[in-house]
């Protein structure tokens, strides 16, 4: 089922939420668990070309909003390329059993410059409560174990498809970095051109042999 909703960021919510999950009031998160009320459920977000597959939290329940009002963290926004000021945006409620669970995963870290693999039993865990990969995605993942720091990754490859659930013991993590910057050299500088001094015209030479020039001889 789908319809359209008014997306707004999370920073109109002044309440400690996870930046992994959207939102709804509480009426609204009841109608649409109610057809799925034992399976993890997922909003497919469209904005044109555009889509963004995001897991359902708790409803919010101490604020008061309108039924087809959601709130999606900003990070997300961006890949949805809106501001989140009440975009209307079609969303389409999916059950976690729709996807295929993800085998290998390859990730590009962005903004994190140590070796991955030692966080990687932590970002698994973070990976899963994501829950949703999309292949050449972006996504932003807050690490506990380093005060909430948050690793910007590029998805680089995802199998068995290109949007995949994760979740399985039998997930395997690959990281790749950019190739070594190559070694910057100064530009070559152009050599100095010398000022040109206008020279003053010849002297123009009487010539014999010019035919202009030729005087018969007088006796």
């Amino acid at each position: 089922m789908s319809s359209n909703y008014s997306v707004y960021s999370l920073a109109y919510i002044e309440e400690d939420v996870s930046t992994y999950n959207c939102y709804l009031n509480e009426a609204e998160w009841g109608r649409i668990t109610k057809m799925n009320p034992t399976v993890r459920l997922f909003a497919r977000i469209k904005n044109r070309d555009k889509e963004w597959y995001v897991a359902v939290g708790e409803p919010i329940k101490t604020y008061t909003f309108d039924d087809n009002t959601l709130f999606v963290p900003n990070w997300m926004l961006e890949q949805l390329s809106v501001y989140g000021e009440g975009d209307s945006l079609e969303v389409h409620w999916i059950p976690a059993d729709f996807f295929e669970n993800s085998t290998h995963i390859c990730l590009k870290p962005v903004n994190f410059n140590y070796e991955s693999s030692t966080i990687e039993e932590e970002l698994s865990v973070e990976l899963t409560k994501l829950g949703i990969l999309q292949n050449g995605s972006r996504i932003h993942i807050s690490m506990p174990s380093l005060d909430n720091y948050v690793i910007v990754y590029d998805v680089v490859y995802l199998e068995p498809a290109n949007i995949v659930l994760c979740q399985g013991d039998s997930v395997t993590l690959e990281f790749i970095k950019d190739l070594e910057p190559p070694v910057e050299r100064l530009p070559t500088p152009y050599p100095e051109v010398p000022e040109v001094v206008p020279s003053a015209p010849p002297v123009e030479k009487y010539n014999p042999w010019r035919s202009k020039d030729f005087k018969p001889p007088f006796s």
